[in-house]
C-alpha cells in the first residue's frame, strides 16, 4: 500500500504555499533566526570560565559525614568528576579550595556553575548555603548555577578556604563544576545569564512542548485518521517527561534518585521512538515490520532499564544513550532523504531542524559519557527548533486557509446574490405564466361549461324546432328558454365563485335551490330539501359545478318527465363522502330512458368526480343517488 499521500492535508497545503518564492524566503528567514537564537543561548551558557586562582583538594567520605575528613585529601583540578579518582564511589566528596588575599579584603562574588547532585557551601568555616536534602530522596540541583556574595568581614588577608560538600552517585556523573571568585557584578551577570539558559529557558521549553502536545492531541482526537498528530502528541509527552529532569529539584514522585533517573531514561527512549513514528507518518510512510521491531526493542530496553540493579545503572544508561543516539541519527537521515527526494519545502525545513537535533545529540552523548568534560546539554535548546517549526507551519497554514475561506465566502456571497436575483426574475416569470395559465384555464372551463350545458340545450332545442311541423306551443318555447336561462345562471354562479374566491358548496347551491323551488311550486309540485353539513365544504369550482349539474339534471328529469307531485332532495356530508339523492313519486323511467342523453351526461360527470351513480326506478317512484368521495377535502 502506498502511503505517500497519507500525511496531514494541511501540511500538504502548507507545502504548496511555501513553494511560492515569497513563502520560501520567509521560511528561510525564520529558520535562520531560530538557529541564531539557539546558538546564542548555547554560546552564552558556554562562556569560558575563569580558572580557580588557588589550590584544590578532594577527599571522600560516607553519606552521614558532616565534617571533612582529616586525611585522604588528594589534589584535583576544577571542574572535577570524582569517578576519575574514586570509580564506583557513592556518597560524599569534600572539595577544599584555597586562595590568598594580599590586600585588605573586599566583598567578593562566588559563582559555582554546578554541582551534582546536592551540596553544602562554607567559606572560612561559615556555612553559606545548604541544599534541602543531602541523603535520599536526594536534592537535584545539578543543573542550577549558584551565586553567593562574600562580604568583606567574612574574608581575611592571607589564606582563605572554600569548603564544598557534594553528595552524589557514581552512575550520574558526580562532579563539582567550574568555580569563580572575583568582583561581584561581573560574576552576578554571568550567573544570571547561566540561570536564564539552564533554568528559565527550560521552563519555557516545557511550557511550549506541553502546549503543543495538548494541541496536537486534541487535533488527533478530532481527526483520528491523521496519525502524525497522535505521534507528535506522544512525542511531546515523552519530551516533557525527559525535560523535567533539567528543572526538578527532587526525585518526586519517586522515592529515590535511581528510580527517577531510570524513568527519565525510559522517557528519553520513548521520545526517540515516537519521533521516528512521527517522521514516518509526516512523510506519508508506513513500514509495519520495521516499526514492530523498533517498538519491541524499545519495550525490552525500557524493561531492562527499570529492572536493572543499582550496580548496573551506569552501564544501562550508557547503552540506552548510545541506542537512542543511533535511532535519532537514523531518523534524521531517513527524514532528510525522504524530504529532499520528493518532499515539499516544509518537510525539507523540518528535516533540517531534525538534523540540528541530531548534531546536538552527538554533543550531548559526548558529555554524557564524559568524553567531553562538561555538563551542559544542547538537546533542550535545539528541540524547540522543531517545536517552533511545527507551530509556525500550523500558524502559516491556518492563516492561508483562513484567507482561502474568506475568498471562498466572498465568491459564495456573490454567487448567492446573483442566484437570488436570477431566482427572483424566474419566479416573476413563472408567476406571470401561472396567471396566464389560470386565465386560460378559466376560459377553457367556461367554454366546456357552455358547450356541455347551454350548447347542448341550444342544439337540442334547434333540433326540436326543425323536426316540428308547425308552430310550437308557447309553453314549450318558454320551457326551452327557461332551461337555457337556468343553465346560463349556473355557469355564471360557478364562474363568479372562481373569480371572487372559492365558495362553499352550500353557497353555490343556494341560487339553484331557489330557482328550482320556484319552478316546482309554480307547477304545484311539492319539493322538500334536506341539506346538512355542506356550508363549510369546499370542493373547488369544477367539482362543485359537476355536482350541481348532476342535481340540476336530476331535478329537470323529475320536472319534465315523471309527472311527480312530490320531490325529495337530500344533499349531505357523511363522514368522508358527499351523498346526493333525488326522489320523486312520478311514473318512473320509461323503457329506454336509462340510455338517454341526460343520464349519459350524468354518468360522465360522475366518472369525472370519481363517484358512484345509481338510478333506481320501482313502479311509480324514481331515486337517483350519487356518492362522491372526499379524501382531500377539509371543512
Amino acid at each position: 500500500m502506498d502511503h505517500r499521500h497519507a500525511y496531514p492535508t494541511h501540511l500538504r497545503q502548507a507545502g504548496r504555499q511555501l513553494a511560492h518564492p515569497g513563502g520560501a524566503a520567509r521560511a528561510r528567514t525564520w529558520f535562520v533566526a531560530l538557529i541564531c537564537l539557539a546558538w546564542l543561548c548555547i554560546a552564552t551558557a558556554q562562556a569560558q570560565a575563569s580558572p580557580w586562582p588557588g589550590t584544590a583538594e578532594a577527599a571522600r567520605s560516607d553519606w552521614n559525614a558532616f565534617q571533612p575528613p582529616e586525611t585522604g585529601w588528594v589534589p584535583v583540578s576544577v571542574p572535577n568528576d570524582w569517578t576519575r579518582q574514586w570509580p564506583g564511589h557513592d556518597g560524599v566528596v569534600w572539595y577544599r579550595l584555597q586562595w590568598d588575599i594580599t590586600d585588605p579584603p573586599q566583598t567578593q562574588g562566588l559563582y559555582i556553575h554546578y554541582l551534582i547532585h546536592a551540596g553544602v557551601i562554607s567559606v572560612n568555616g561559615v556555612e553559606l548555603q545548604r541544599d534541602p536534602s543531602l541523603v535520599e530522596p536526594l536534592s537535584r540541583t545539578w543543573n542550577r548555577p549558584r551565586f553567593l556574595l562574600l562580604p568583606a568581614p567574612l574574608l581575611h588577608t592571607g589564606r582563605n578556604e572554600l569548603l564544598i560538600r557534594v553528595s552524589g552517585y557514581h552512575a550520574y556523573q558526580p562532579a563539582l563544576g567550574p568555580v569563580e571568585i572575583g568582583p561581584p557584578e561581573p560574576l552576578r551577570a554571568a550567573y544570571q545569564r547561566s540561570y536564564l539558559v539552564r533554568q528559565d529557558l527550560n521552563w519555557l521549553h516545557l511550557g511550549m512542548g506541553a502546549t503543543l502536545g495538548c494541541f496536537f492531541l486534541v487535533l488527533w482526537l478530532m481527526r483520528r485518521q491523521e496519525a502524525a498528530y497522535g505521534w507528535y502528541a506522544a512525542r511531546q509527552a515523552a519530551w516533557v517527561a525527559f525535560t523535567l529532569n533539567f528543572v526538578n529539584t527532587s526525585p518526586w514522585p519517586f522515592g529515590n534518585t535511581g528510580t527517577y533517573s531510570a524513568v527519565t531514561s525510559v522517557a528519553y527512549v520513548l521520545y526517540h521512538g515516537c519521533n521516528a513514528m512521527f517522521v514516518l507518518r509526516f512523510m506519508g510512510r508506513s513500514w509495519p515490520r520495521r516499526e514492530a521491531a523498533l517498538w519491541l526493542l524499545i519495550a525490552l530496553a525500557s524493561a531492562a532499564m527499570l529492572m536493572a540493579p543499582h550496580e548496573q545503572l551506569r552501564l544501562m544508561r550508557n547503552v540506552l544513550a548510545w541506542a537512542s543516539s543511533a535511532l535519532l541519527l537514523t531518523t534524521a537521515c531517513v527524514f532528510g532523504y525522504l524530504a529532499w527526494n520528493g518532499g515539499n519545502l516544509v518537510q525539507r525545513l523540518l528535516s533540517l531542524t531534525a538534523l540540528a537535533g541530531a548534531l546536538a545529540m552527538v554533543h550531548d552523548l559526548l558529555v554524557f559519557t564524559r568524553i567531553m568534560d562538561d555538563n551542559f546539554y544542547l538537546a533542550p535548546y535545539t528541540e524547540p527548533l522543531a517545536t517552533i517549526g511545527i507551530a509556525l507551519t500550523l500558524a502559516w497554514t491556518f492563516v492561508t486557509n483562513t484567507r482561502r475561506i474568506e475568498s471562498f465566502n466572498d465568491e459564495m456571497h456573490h454567487s448567492v446574490t446573483k442566484a437570488r436575483a436570477e431566482l427572483t426574475a424566474s419566479l416573476a416569470r413563472q408567476h406571470e405564466l401561472e396567471l396566464q395559465h389560470a386565465r386560460l384555464g378559466e376560459r377553457v372551463n367556461l367554454a366546456h361549461d357552455l358547450h356541455d350545458g347551454l350548447g347542448g340545450m341550444l342544439i337540442g332545442n334547434i333540433t326540436t324546432l326543425e323536426r316540428t311541423n308547425g308552430p310550437l306551443p308557447q309553453d314549450q318555447v318558454l320551457d326551452m328558454l327557461r332551461g337555457m336561462r337556468d343553465d346560463l345562471r349556473l355557469i355564471i354562479d360557478t364562474a363568479s365563485a372562481q373569480h371572487y374566491g372559492e365558495l362553499s358548496l352550500g353557497e353555490l347551491l343556494a341560487p339553484l335551490r331557489y330557482r328550482m323551488s320556484q319552478l316546482f311550486e309554480l307547477h304545484d309540485i311539492d319539493v322538500h330539501w334536506q341539506v346538512s353539513d355542506i356550508d363549510r365544504l369546499h370542493l373547488g369550482a369544477t367539482r362543485s359545478l359537476d355536482v350541481l349539474r348532476l342535481l340540476q339534471e336530476a331535478l329537470t328529469n323529475a320536472f319534465k318527465h315523471s309527472r311527480a307531485t312530490r320531490v325529495h332532495v337530500t344533499l349531505a356530508r357523511q363522514a368522508r363522502e358527499l351523498e346526493l339523492q333525488v326522489w320523486d313519486n312520478g311514473q318512473g323511467l320509461a323503457p329506454g330512458a336509462a340510455s338517454g342523453t341526460g343520464l349519459r351526461s350524468m354518468q360522465v360527470r360522475a366518472q369525472r368526480l370519481g363517484a358512484q351513480l345509481s338510478v333506481d326506478s320501482q313502479g311509480s317512484a324514481t331515486t337517483i343517488s350519487l356518492r362522491v368521495p372526499l379524501p382531500d377535502v377539509q371543512a
